[in-house]
């Protein structure tokens, strides 16, 4: 079966699983797979920390879903400092356009006549 447009029908590996993944961005997807990762070694220490070891017996899709979900909350919570950044920036530009005194064009228009 063909893949529509330029996707690319790749496999990961994955806490151990194989996954068929169709993407049209495999670097993305590498990058993808190694902060999904990265999830499950953050929540791994978490729970050895916690409890004082890892828990052995746990489903791995268990573990996808888990680590999906802290990647969505990361994600969140980056979009909201992102979008507090740009109303702060929005909110310093406002103040800086309000501040300024003078007019930016001069008043006199006979500079830009030929």
């Amino acid at each position: 079966m063909s893949l529509p447009g330029n996707l690319k029908r790749l496999e990961v590996q994955v806490l151990d699983q194989t996954l068929q993944v169709a993407t049209a961005d495999p670097e993305g997807l590498a990058r993808s797979v190694e902060y999904l990762e990265r999830a499950y070694q953050d929540i791994a220490e978490a729970v050895r920390l916690h409890y004082g070891s890892a828990p052995t017996t746990v489903d791995t899709r268990s573990w996808l879903l888990i680590g999906a979900l802290n990647l969505a909350h990361r994600l969140v919570h980056l979009e909201q400092a992102a979008s507090q950044h740009t109303q702060d920036l929005e909110q310093r530009l406002q103040q800086l356009l309000h501040d300024v005194d003078e007019p930016i064009l001069p008043s006199d228009s006979t500079l830009f006549e030929d």
